[in-house]
C-alpha cells in the first residue's frame, strides 16, 4: 500500500506507538466503517491486541488524516 501520512497522523502514530504496518492492517481488514463529521471514512478494527481507528481523506483514501486507539 502506498499511503501518504499527514503530519498530524504521524504525530498521533508516534504518541500512540502505532506503526505503519498496523495502519495498513486496519485499512485492509477493517471491522467497522463509518464517517467523521466532515465525511471522511473512518476504519476501525483490532490489530493484534489493539483496537485502532484510521481516518483517511474522502477524496483520496491513500492519505491518512489521523490515527486513534
Amino acid at each position: 500500500m502506498n499511503l501518504q501520512y499527514l503530519p498530524h497522523a504521524r504525530r498521533r502514530m508516534k504518541q500512540r506507538k502505532i506503526s505503519e504496518a498496523e495502519v495498513e492492517a486496519c485499512l485492509q481488514d477493517h471491522d467497522i466503517l463509518c464517517f467523521d463529521r466532515k465525511g471522511n471514512p473512518k476504519y476501525k478494527t483490532y490489530v493484534g491486541e489493539r483496537y485502532i481507528k484510521v481516518v483517511v481523506q474522502k477524496d483520496d483514501p491513500l492519505v491518512v488524516i489521523t490515527v486513534e486507539d
